[in-house]
């Protein structure tokens, strides 16, 4: 997922602007205390803080997207590779329906949509979705992978129980939402820890309006 996110930097970048900001917070509590801030321009910082979707993407950069994804593969044959980006042009979603990254040196989250989840699951509105838990995510539940890194030290954790996102605009100038949910460390003797969060991403893309 995240080797997929490095792909869409050139597609992105040529489309910010000087006034485009990426920003996110994160607050940890419980067991284990801890409040993470990243910033970065819009398509900047290998893709570290900012959102990936088809929607805010020109057909164009989907197919070049999608293009980059099969040439990876260099077991198939210039007709092959061809046939798979036009094929891949009608899936839906034709390639990333929508992922949230806010990354920092002091831990994260990135955010994904489940699997089997279609636009009509994740539509292009203000909404609001359940983070799964332990059960296996239905279509229009989201994911979430949340570390921590203290002095430089990772920590994995895994959801506890469902949470919530809240997307209060998603559009074609932005993407602004809050999140929270209930994770623990994996080990023995796991730190259980409430995580909530905001992010405010600026629309980057050839269907943004700005």
């Amino acid at each position: 997922m995240r080797r997929l996110v490095l792909l869409l930097i050139p597609i992105l970048t040529a489309c910010r602007t000087a006034a485009d900001t990426n920003r996110c917070e994160i607050a940890v509590t419980g067991d284990t205390t801890a409040t993470i801030k990243a910033e970065s321009r819009a398509g900047s910082l290998q893709g570290k803080v900012g959102p990936s979707t088809d929607y805010w993407l020109s057909d164009d950069q989907v197919r070049r997207a999608v293009s980059i994804m099969h040439n990876l593969n260099s077991n198939l044959t210039a007709a092959e590779k061809q046939r798979r980006i036009d094929e891949s042009m009608t899936k839906d979603p034709r390639f990333m329906l929508l992922l949230v990254n806010c990354m920092a040196d002091e831990g994260g989250i990135i955010f994904g949509t489940s699997n089997g989840s279609k636009y009509a699951d994740v539509p292009f509105q203000p909404a609001s979705y359940t983070i799964g838990g332990k059960a296996p995510s239905k279509p229009g539940e989201f994911t979430a992978a949340f570390q921590l890194s203290p002095a430089g030290k990772l920590e994995g954790y895994s959801i506890s129980e469902p949470g919530e996102l809240v997307l209060t605009q998603f559009d074609r100038k932005g993407l602004v939402g809050t999140f929270s949910f209930k994770a623990h460390q994996f080990g023995t003797t796991p730190n259980r820890v409430t995580v909530t969060g905001s992010f405010h991403f600026p629309c980057v893309g050839g269907a943004c309006q700005k």
